[in-house]
C-alpha cells in the first residue's frame, strides 16, 4: 500500500489536498520526533507522519499570534494512528464526501432552510465505517475525521 503522488483531491471546497512528489523528513516545533511531511491541503495546514511509530497528523499554522512571538505555532492534530489507517480513512472520506454535498445540494433545492445541523443521519453512516477503520483515533475529541464530518466544515 502506497500513497499518491502528484494528485489533487478535495476534502472539503476550502482544502485541496496535495501529496508532495517529495516529502520532506523534518522536526516539527510542538512534537517530540522527526517527521515526514508528505502532502499539504492548503489553508488547513501540512500532513505528516511520525518516522518513529508511523502515526499521521495534521500541522496547522497559526499565525494569529505571530507578532509576538515572531514565528508561527504549529498546532498538532492526529489523524491516524498509522498511514494505513489513513489512507483507509482517505479512501472513505473520499467516496462519501461527493455523494454527501450532492445530497445537500438537492435537499437545498426543495428546502432553503435545509441544515446538516438537523439531519446528522446524512453523514452517520460515515463516522460508523470511520470508527471500524480506527476505533482508537475515533475517541479523541480533536480527531481529524470526526472533525470533517461535523457539520459547520462540511
Amino acid at each position: 500500500m502506497g500513497l499518491p503522488l502528484y494528485t489533487n483531491y478535495e476534502i472539503t471546497p476550502n482544502a485541496p489536498l496535495t501529496f508532495f512528489e517529495v516529502p520532506t523528513i523534518k522536526k516539527h516545533a510542538h512534537l517530540q520526533n522527526t517527521f515526514l511531511d508528505i502532502a499539504s491541503m492548503d489553508t488547513m495546514g501540512l500532513i505528516t507522519v511520525d518516522v518513529k511509530n508511523g502515526a499521521v497528523f495534521q500541522i496547522q499554522m497559526d499565525e494569529s499570534e505571530k507578532h509576538l512571538w515572531d514565528e508561527i505555532r504549529e498546532i498538532p492534530r492526529t489523524m491516524n494512528y498509522s498511514i494505513r489507517h489513513f489512507v483507509d480513512c482517505l479512501g472513505l472520506w473520499l467516496s462519501f464526501y461527493s455523494q454527501l454535498r450532492e445530497e445537500v445540494k438537492r435537499q437545498l433545492e426543495i428546502d432553503a432552510t435545509f441544515s446538516l445541523f438537523e439531519h446528522e443521519e446524512l453523514y452517520e453512516p460515515i463516522l460508523k465505517k470511520l470508527r471500524e477503520v480506527d476505533p482508537k483515533t475515533m475517541r479523541e475529541k480533536r480527531f481529524f475525521w470526526r472533525r470533517m464530518c461535523e457539520p459547520d466544515i462540511v
